[in-house]
């Protein structure tokens, strides 16, 4: 008996545990498939400074985000296990595994991962840059 509560315990962490992006359903976009929005910021960030140092970029800008990123640390260390992007208004959270890279990009309702880092600085090279558009629920 003491061991079913354990299996069901185990059984409820893990279904009420956040969701790994890479459940969710998703393409691959080139960078002239982006919303026209999402494309010309990248181009022109308003506040490069600022952005370049973010890992979340939610737009449009102005706006009060609904977004924000968490760093969950391993249970051994200070290392990073993973970031989780929490949907402060629907109370959803997603889980994106260490190594993915950013900026996460959130808009109108999808999130937007670059294939690389650095983004800002790819200059003309933008153009190769692909997205994985993953549907946020």
């Amino acid at each position: 008996m003491k061991y079913l509560y354990y299996i069901a315990l185990a059984v409820l962490t893990i279904s009420c545990g956040p969701r790994n992006i890479k459940t969710l359903s998703s393409e691959q976009v080139g960078f002239e498939d982006l919303p026209a929005q999402v494309a010309q910021y990248l181009q022109k960030p308003a506040d490069v400074q600022k952005d370049v140092q973010s890992m979340l970029i939610v737009l449009p800008r102005g706006e009060e985000s609904k977004y924000r990123l968490e760093t969950v640390k391993t249970w051994t260390g200070p290392w990073v296990a993973y970031t989780e992007l929490i949907n402060q208004e629907d109370d959803l959270v997603y889980r994106i595994d260490r190594g993915v890279p950013s900026p996460y990009i959130v808009f109108e309702g999808s999130l937007y991962v670059p294939d690389r880092y650095n983004i800002f600085f790819a200059g003309k090279g933008l153009n190769t840059v692909k997205f994985t558009c993953y549907q946020l629920k």
